[in-house]
């Protein structure tokens, strides 16, 4: 069984777009199953306001291996602890909430490249990066999960935007997502993703990806806000969860039931739903 292929950063630094589903709180790996059949390329399993343990988002990260369906977790924290062990699971790569500097960024980098490149424990048989992909020698495994792993970050600070440049030049930085909710907010604009003033801080985001060669992505929750940002240079856009779609589908489903009583001769029955 392969792991860390490579082939999502390859779609990454061809510009391809890419659309992601979140998974946030189902344990089951059917959710992964859902969005592989539904035609998602993406799983992005949340790991930073979820209370999905290591355990479940080891086992989301099987089914999607199983599925050659790519996946991302987003950790809690860029600490050692946190990316070591979500990484030796083998997700195509990994993605840091709420950074604010370019020295924050480059001791990430640090923290989950394996030597000489960084400091990345080694792990052997005991986990999917050692064991799965057959490795000819404990060399390959490092110059193959170094080259292929999917470094990620999230612009979602006021101190992340005055300093766009530099944490985007930071070597090895494959994709950086703006986080609308927490970047709205450090901005003093909290729910206002959809003000003008918005917009020109997000396609400021955009600019900057593109000068440094960083594909820029987007959570979004409608088509027509997901078209926009597409056409403004989004190429990574996360559309979806499973919470959500739980949420809409019940609320369509009983939408849909009360409409169909109101036209029939149960209408008398509706103040019981």
């Amino acid at each position: 069984m392969q792991v860390c292929t490579g082939e999502l950063r390859r779609r990454i630094k061809r510009g391809d777009l890419l659309l992601s589903a979140q998974i946030a709180d189902s344990s089951s790996g059917t959710a992964a199953e859902i969005f592989h059949a539904a035609g998602y390329n993406v799983v992005v399993i949340d790991r930073e306001h979820t209370a999905l343990n290591s355990e479940t988002v080891r086992e989301h990260i099987r089914v999607c291996r199983l599925l050659g369906l790519p996946s991302i977790v987003r950790v809690n924290t860029g600490n050692y602890s946190e990316l070591n062990r979500t990484l030796d699971q083998a997700p195509d790569g990994f993605v840091v909430p709420r950074v604010r500097s370019k020295t924050q960024v480059e001791e990430i980098i640090h923290t989950v490249m394996y030597p000489p490149d960084g400091v990345r424990g080694l792990a052997g048989y005991g986990c999917p990066v050692g064991k799965y992909s057959g490795w000819g020698s404990r060399q390959e495994q490092l110059e193959t999960v170094n080259q292929n792993l999917v470094v990620g970050i999230q612009i979602e600070t006021k101190e992340a935007i005055d300093d766009l440049d530099g944490i985007l030049s930071v070597e090895r930085v494959d994709m950086a997502i703006v986080g609308n909710d927490d970047l709205s907010t450090s901005l003093g604009m909290p729910g206002e993703a959809d003000s003008p003033a918005y917009h020109s801080v997000v396609r400021e985001v955009i600019r900057a990806c593109e000068r440094h060669g960083v594909l820029p992505g987007i959570p979004c929750g409608d088509a027509k806000i997901a078209r926009y940002w597409i056409e403004q240079g989004m190429r990574m856009i996360w559309y979806g969860s499973d919470v959500a779609f739980l949420w809409s589908g019940a609320n369509r489903r009983i939408t849909e039931l009360r409409h169909a009583l109101e036209e029939s001769s149960a209408a008398g029955l509706m103040g019981r739903l």
